[in-house]
């Protein structure tokens, strides 16, 4: 009997929470120094946020009791829900590939994200405690934490921001004199706000140095690609660029004529390795008696935009890597395609743009970096045997020898 209840309670919680069924468990007598699975939940830090099942095992000890394997078990079991928690946050294959990474980072501090817990079962079975637990995960702020965020920066390599953002009036001014050039004050707000956040940062007198006053005036105006000039020289992998446009409304408050601050700002993210757009933000801000604080706001405002937008993309992980062939056949070129997207991990997809005689395009989607592409293809045995030639941003050239399966 006290085996089909556990067993039901067990079945009952799985259908609440398609993410994990637990399957039933067999207690066998418990020692006087583990306490019995109770009801009562146990609140670390309020208690809200989302519920999941979830399911942790330790070993006995060699040495020492039951007790000390069941808090091991505990403690497996509160970070696997938070693996289950920060799931929309990193995919299965990225928690496969770094679960160093994620051990480090996110489960050390699962009790810095499960606020309460309750356990349903739990027993010794052989040779294994196992403990199955109700928890609740707060998600809600998990993407403005740091430890979180950390990860997703490791993942694309530490990627460094430097913002090229100035304050203009007209574009006959731009070219009056200096000034445009030489404003750095909402640049280094903004680089503040990304710092503060964990990217790190190309400070503006590096870019300062190597910005020239008509690649500015293109960033300025929205060109991609001469915002992803200004990235290589400066070292920088994302470059956000942008306009801020500041005026003056007199409007009566509380009876009294007063000047209303009205500053606009304009900005996109755009990613160097393939100079496509991370993110986008037009923010409007409108306060009484203080510019300084008008600033503040949209520069507040404009920096949380652009932080979610990237992080976005980044949680999306699809990358775009162009593989230029030499010295290929179409034959060769096709197995070289069906090589890649059996044997490289975090291919999406593989897809054969052009063949012109010995000259073939091969475009890989992948979860991973082109970086990571590049490396993998070393390591990988593919059937094609090949030597890299050339490697720039998202691009990587390939020729092919003579000789496959190298």
């Amino acid at each position: 009997m006290r085996r089909l209840l556990i067993l039901a309670v067990s079945l009952c919680a799985g259908c609440m929470t398609p993410a994990y069924s637990p399957s039933p468990v067999t207690p066998t007598a418990t020692p006087s120094a583990v306490p019995p699975a109770g009801s009562a939940e146990v609140v670390i830090s309020g208690g809200d946020g989302r519920e999941v099942l979830a399911e942790g095992m330790a070993a006995l000890p060699a040495r020492g009791g039951a007790d000390i394997a069941r808090d091991q078990a505990l403690n497996d079991a509160l970070r696997k829900a938070v693996e289950q928690g920060v799931g929309t946050l990193i995919n299965s294959e990225t928690q496969v590939e770094n679960f160093a990474l994620l051990s480090d980072r996110i489960y050390s501090q699962s009790t810095g994200y499960v606020s309460s817990y309750r356990v349903i079962t739990e027993g010794l079975e052989g040779a294994l405690y196992r403990v199955v637990v109700r928890a609740k995960v707060k998600t809600a702020d998990i993407e403005d934490d740091l430890a979180a965020i950390g990860i997703l920066l490791l993942q694309q390599g530490r990627p460094r921001v430097t913002v090229v953002v100035k304050e203009l009036a007209g574009w006959d001014d731009f070219f009056a004199d200096d000034r445009v050039m030489s404003q750095t004050m909402i640049e280094t707000m903004l680089l503040d706000r990304f710092q503060a956040k964990g990217f790190p940062v190309v400070d503006a007198a590096t870019v300062k140095q190597n910005l020239k006053k008509e690649q500015l005036k293109k960033i300025l105006e929205g060109d991609n690609e001469a915002a992803v000039l200004l990235g290589l020289e400066t070292g920088a992998e994302v470059v956000v660029g942008g306009t801020v446009e500041r005026s003056v409304e007199n409007r009566t408050i509380g009876g009294t004529m007063r000047e209303v601050h009205v500053i606009r700002m304009s900005t996109r993210a755009v990613g160097v390795e393939d100079a496509r757009i991370l993110g986008a933000s037009a923010i409007t801000t409108k306060l009484p008696f203080s510019v300084d604080q008008a600033r503040e706001q949209v520069v507040d405002s404009t920096a949380r935009e652009l932080t979610a937008e990237i992080l976005g993309k980044w949680k999306k992980r699809e990358n775009f890597t162009i593989l230029a062939i030499s010295n290929s056949s179409f034959e060769r070129v096709q197995l070289l395609k069906s090589e890649i997207g059996g044997k490289l991990r975090g291919v999406i997809r593989v897809i054969s743009r052009d063949l012109m005689g010995s000259t073939g395009t091969l475009e890989v989607i992948s979860e991973t970096s082109s970086q990571e592409i590049l490396d993998q293809l070393g390591t990988r045995n593919l059937a094609v045997g090949f030597e890299v030639t050339g490697f720039a941003g998202n691009r990587i050239e390939l020729r092919l020898t003579e000789e496959d399966g190298q």
